[in-house]
């Protein structure tokens, strides 16, 4: 295991193991859902093949709303031009995914790749994260 997944790895340990003992995250600071989320930037969006059509998900970031302001995107290097649109936090149950559909339908094959940026409530931004379609 690499040091950077050790790290990770402990850290999320570490970051649940401070949540009540309720499982309920509505007291978390804002700056641990940024390391939570930084830790798990390669779980931020995920492709899969349905139906015919290409659905890119968006269930993780849903999952920590209430440390997210804003989620900017595009497609295939194109510009972060369009926004995901998060539900909004409940603070009595901070990480439900309640979207009837989270995620995006394109047509099948028509994206190679996305690429995200998140705002946090304090104004900062996370890099840029380029996720690639790598087929189903």
């Amino acid at each position: 295991m690499s040091a950077f997944k050790r790290y990770g790895l402990a850290l999320l340990i570490g970051v649940t193991a401070s949540l009540p003992a309720n499982g309920n995250a509505q007291s978390m600071p804002p700056e641990q859902i940024k390391q939570i989320l930084d830790v798990t930037k390669a779980s931020w969006v995920s492709f899969r093949d349905w139906n015919g059509q290409q659905l890119i998900y968006f269930t993780h970031l849903e999952s920590w709303k209430c440390g997210i302001d804003y989620v900017f995107y595009g497609l295939n290097d194109g510009p972060l031009d369009q926004m995901w649109e998060l539900d909004e936090c409940d603070p009595s149950n901070p990480n439900a995914v309640l979207k009837d559909k989270p995620y995006i339908e394109l047509p099948m094959g028509s994206t190679q790749s996305i690429s995200v940026q998140l705002i946090y409530p304090d104004g900062t931004k996370s890099p840029v994260e380029r996720f690639e379609y790598t087929g189903q």
